[in-house]
């Protein structure tokens, strides 16, 4: 018969696998233990608010150094327009492409050809003149194409066509001439209806376009397409001035749709 196996001579002994697994076992309730202790134990100290006087002592030190700025307490500031028109007319801008503001400035710098009665009729002269040169149809492409398409008939449900005749009797009717100038600057929010559908997507104020540039774009898309034929015989051209005139007035968005003409 074979004789029992010594026991004593094997690398891994039953009693050894149990001294393994309590030890393992003891291992991981301390490591449990101690994670537990450490997500409970709050941070010693406290936070303190950081103080902004170093921040505000720079930013003055800073607003000392620009001409024409000055802070108004800590969240306002002011600068000097004329200062800024004079900046505008020295960097090279077009006389007739800046505000009324800027044309003043210029005159004050000796940069127009007279002053007084005879400087404004240079301003008004120069202001329809620049509507006529801004070129309509690239600020069309650039800004309105995307919404209004290229050929003008929109997108259904959303932007309305300025195509077939809309545009130009938007521009004939009661008011209409006004409104489109305003829905430049202001936008225009809420639903309307054209040739039966109805259109509800917003439309973004342009204030950024200069008064030659909204000059321009209107009497391009008023006369564009067939728009030229249903235009009315005594339809004068948007001017710059026309468009100056209209800004300030801090409309809505959706204010812009009740002052939109109603159309037969």
């Amino acid at each position: 018969m074979p004789e029992p196996k010594d026991s004593s001579n094997l690398l891994v002994t039953e009693r050894g696998i149990r001294s393994a697994f309590v030890v393992s076992g003891v291992g991981m309730v301390g490591l449990l233990v101690l994670f537990l202790v450490l997500a409970s134990t709050r941070p010693q100290g406290s936070f303190q608010a950081l103080d902004d006087s170093q921040y505000q002592a720079t930013l003055a030190a800073g607003a000392e150094r620009l001409e024409g700025f000055e802070l108004i307490g800590e969240t306002g500031a002011r600068l000097d327009i004329d200062h800024a028109m004079e900046l505008v007319v020295e960097r090279g801008v077009d006389l007739p492409m800046t505000s009324q503001a800027t044309r003043a400035a210029a005159v004050s710098n000796g940069e127009a050809d007279a002053a007084g009665d005879a400087g404004a009729g240079v301003a008004g002269d120069a202001s329809a003149q620049a509507a006529t040169e801004a070129d309509g149809a690239a600020v069309f492409a650039a800004n309105c194409a995307a919404c209004h398409q290229a050929t003008g008939q929109g997108i259904p449900g959303a932007f309305p066509p300025l195509a077939s005749g809309h545009a130009a009797e938007l521009a004939s009717a009661e008011g209409g001439r006004d409104y489109l100038a305003q829905v430049l600057l202001y936008g225009l929010q809420g639903a309307i209806e054209v040739t039966g559908m109805t259109y509800d997507g917003l439309m973004p104020a342009w204030l950024q376009l200069s008064d030659a540039e909204i000059a321009a774009v209107l009497n391009h898309v008023v006369t564009a397409w067939d728009n030229a034929d249903a235009l009315s015989a005594e339809f004068e051209p948007f001017a710059a001035e026309e468009i100056a005139a209209a800004r300030g007035a801090g409309l809505a968005p959706a204010a812009m749709l009740e002052l939109r003409p109603t159309l037969p």
